[in-house]
């Protein structure tokens, strides 16, 4: 078992992200810095909401960075590792996802394996949720049947922390509020 969490100090010292692994889920073990500042160079402070998919033989860890704002570098960024303790290196050297879409800053990402293998990805604050198509190596976004590529699905209340599954061919979709 892994938990990915957010370390939370002030935006300037929240430049890493740690992992814990159990056998038992009783006792853990941390995984000190399994991504930080040093390894992902556009990231200057806050990584936080951090999302993990296992795919073929690698890890790749999804994050937010730099708490982006319109004009300033950060948002969502994606980095790989051969295992799920890292050391994970960023995958394309700046952020997926730089800027707003529909309102939605880039932050709190959730990515999804739908049952026919393709990767989507939720995220969305500032009280806008968007959804996107991953290209199967994580490293860009894919056209939607309509030639759009971010696809605004917020519901009403809807603040932050997408996140998305599946349950008897029903797909559920939850989020913050207030």
């Amino acid at each position: 078992y892994w938990i990915y969490p957010t370390y939370y100090d002030k935006d300037a010292q929240q430049v890493f992200l740690d992992a814990f692994s159990s056998n038992d889920l009783v006792h853990w073990t941390k995984h000190e810095r399994i991504v930080d500042t040093s390894s992902v160079k556009w990231a200057k402070k806050a990584m936080w909401a951090p999302a993990i998919v296992q795919k073929d033989s690698l890890y790749y860890l999804f994050f937010s960075a730099n708490d982006v704002h319109p004009g300033e570098v950060g948002g969502i960024g994606v980095a790989v590792s051969k295992n799920p303790e890292g050391p994970f290196k960023d995958l394309l050297g700046k952020p997926l996802i730089n800027e707003n879409h529909n309102g939605a800053q880039p932050i709190d990402q959730f990515v999804f394996r739908d049952k026919d293998g393709e990767y989507y990805m939720f995220y969305g604050g500032w009280g806008h949720c968007n959804m996107v198509h991953l290209k199967k190596d994580f490293t860009g976004l894919l056209p939607f049947d309509n030639n759009d590529i971010y696809k605004e699905i917020t519901p009403q209340g809807y603040v932050e922390g997408p996140l998305i599954f599946m349950r008897n061919n029903k797909y559920y979709l939850m989020w913050s509020e207030g």
